[in-house]
C-alpha cells in the first residue's frame, strides 16, 4: 500500500491479515460482529470487508488470503448483504 519501506509494508500485512484472523475467530461461534444484532460496527467494516478482494489484494498487494478464503466472515458478509 503507502507503506515507504518494505519492512512497513510487511508489519502493515501482519497487522491486517492478524486482524482478520481475529474477526474469522470471533465469528465463528456469533452471526454479527457484537451479537446476535447488526449494530453499527457491523455497518461500519461492511464497505472495507466487502471491496477487500477487489481493491485492496490486488491495489495494495494485500494479498495473503481473500476475504472469501475466510468462511466466518464470508457468511457475514453475505448474512449483511441479504
Amino acid at each position: 500500500g503507502y507503506a515507504v519501506t518494505r519492512e512497513g509494508h510487511e508489519r502493515a500485512l501482519r497487522e491486517t491479515f492478524s486482524a482478520l484472523e481475529a474477526v474469522e475467530k470471533l465469528l465463528a461461534d456469533r452471526k454479527f460482529l457484537a451479537g446476535d444484532t447488526v449494530t453499527e460496527v457491523d455497518v461500519l467494516a461492511f464497505p472495507t470487508l466487502v471491496r477487500f478482494d477487489c481493491c485492496y489484494y490486488t491495489a495494495f498487494r494485500c494479498n495473503r488470503r481473500r476475504i472469501r478464503d475466510y468462511p466466518n466472515i464470508s457468511r457475514y458478509l453475505v448474512e449483511l448483504y441479504g
